[in-house]
């Protein structure tokens, strides 16, 4: 009878301490956000990104991010925050600048860029990480493999904060208009055991295959090498603009995907060259932008009218052209002709 009873209690013991696989990669260890608008628990993943999670951890429990802000949130993209000027409401011009004093190397892995996510955020350089991360709202998968993905939020009233801070009303380069209502209050690192609202979410999705080095011809995800090269980052507000002008507007039509489609071929002609050669020489960067800032401003009225037809998107897309090429052919061949006529 003790026998059986033993046995009994062994099978138990060793089935409650099989390891739960969508557990098997990620640490024991848990980082709470208290925020104004709710807890938010990430779960870390060790495994793909050792270093970052390291320094995450430490940054963590060493109280660096208590009393910071999210600093710039774009809703159904992301909220990004870690900024330690982003404690301190006169430096708001300077927000999303600072760091922890020190980079660490990129872990570029296959996870995907999918709701709740943790990834960090960084400038062109891939190695410039440092204490910044965001958190993804909505699937955004064109940031795959080009940030280091540590982690994500896995608790339902993780996901609610999220969708809570995202929602908030921002001003000028995505910044809340009421910080306090963004601001993180304290941050604690727990032990997986001591969470017990986790939800069971399996293991992140992945890419199937490594992404080839190459710039595909398509209307959809990629693009914007440029822009990306000029401002920066994928995450920078003026690549942002593109991607939802192209997204929201161009490819709802017929008219407008056709034009993507015959755009792509040229663009991809040459911007990876560009955008290698704004990377080597900061003076060929601040040319390239001083460039296509007046092209960019232009494009930005498209955020502002409804393209709800297909004579809508030909009318505002043949005035975009001529506007653009008044300003970038006619103006200037004007002006030297004057000067010639003048001499």
């Amino acid at each position: 009878m003790y026998k059986k009873l033993f046995f009994f209690v062994a099978i138990v013991f060793l089935l409650l301490n099989i390891p739960n696989p969508s557990n098997a990669q990620s640490s024991e260890k848990l980082v709470v956000f208290h925020t104004q608008l709710g807890k938010i628990v990430i779960e870390l993943f060790p495994n793909d990104a050792p270093k970052t999670v390291d320094n995450f951890v430490k940054l963590a429990n060493e109280g660096f991010y208590d009393d910071t802000i999210f600093h710039r949130i774009i809703q159904d993209f992301m909220i990004q925050g870690g900024d330690p000027l982003s404690k301190q409401s006169d430096l708001q011009r300077q927000w999303g600048t600072g760091n922890a004093g020190y980079n660490i190397q990129a872990e570029f892995n296959t996870i995907e860029h999918d709701r709740g996510i943790v990834s960090m955020a960084r400038s062109a350089d891939p190695n410039s990480a440092s204490s910044q991360f965001f958190i993804v709202h909505k699937d955004s998968n064109f940031l795959d493999e080009q940030y280091t993905i540590f982690g994500r939020i896995v608790t339902q009233e993780s996901f609610e904060t999220l969708d809570r801070i995202a929602a908030l009303e921002t001003g000028a380069n995505d910044v809340p208009i009421n910080a306090e209502e963004a601001k993180v209050l304290k941050v604690e690192v727990k032990q997986r055991s001591e969470i017990l609202d986790l939800l069971e979410l399996g293991q992140p999705e992945r890419i199937p295959m490594p992404a080839p080095n190459i710039v595909e011809e398509t209307t959809e995800g990629g693009g914007c090498l440029i822009a990306t090269a000029t401002f920066g980052s994928e995450l920078s507000p003026q690549v942002q603009m593109l991607r939802e002008i192209r997204d929201n507007s161009l490819l709802e039509t017929e008219s407008g995907s056709t034009f993507m489609k015959s755009f792509n071929k040229f663009y991809y002609s040459f911007s990876p060259g560009i955008a290698d050669l704004e990377r080597e020489s900061p003076l060929f960067k601040e040319a390239v932008k001083l460039v296509i800032t007046p092209l960019l401003t232009s494009l930005s009225i498209l955020n502002y009218v409804e393209l709800d037809s297909e004579e809508t998107v030909l009318g505002y897309g043949i005035s975009l052209i001529l506007l653009n090429v008044g300003m970038y052919f006619v103006a200037p061949a004007t002006i030297l002709i004057r000067i010639f006529k003048r001499q």
